[in-house]
């Protein structure tokens, strides 16, 4: 047989082989498919935002243990560095809240659109 008709073969009994077992899968109901995918060798590739969001957080840490260490080797009387540090600290409460506030806010919105969207689907 030709090389070329054998190897389309090959790949056609792998599609359907797939096809047959997400099938079942979704019969057996807690399967997923990075098991199936487990079985024969795979993963999924993670997605770029699971990548880079450790990355970010190491930065992030890494810069605010940088402007402590600058702070404290700072030439400067202790009652100084304490009134720098505690307004530092203020500032990083302040912006934390205004963080979770958007977050809280965009985790709303997005509720609201499911729920709209999941009632209007429920109500035709």
């Amino acid at each position: 047989m030709n090389r070329n008709i054998s190897k389309a073969l090959w790949t056609l009994g792998s599609l359907v082989g797939a096809q047959q077992a997400a099938k079942f899968a979704r019969s057996v109901g807690g399967v997923e498919w990075n098991d199936l995918l487990g079985v024969v060798g795979l993963e999924r590739r993670p997605s770029a935002f699971s990548r880079t969001l450790p990355a970010l957080g190491l930065v992030a840490v890494s810069a605010a243990v940088g402007a402590g260490v600058a702070l404290l080797l700072a030439p400067s009387s202790g009652e100084d560095l304490r009134a720098r540090l505690s307004d530092g600290l203020d500032d990083v409460k302040n912006r934390l809240d205004d963080v979770k506030g958007r977050v809280n806010e965009k985790i709303n919105d997005k509720i609201g659109t499911f729920e709209q969207h999941h009632t209007s689907n429920s109500t035709s």
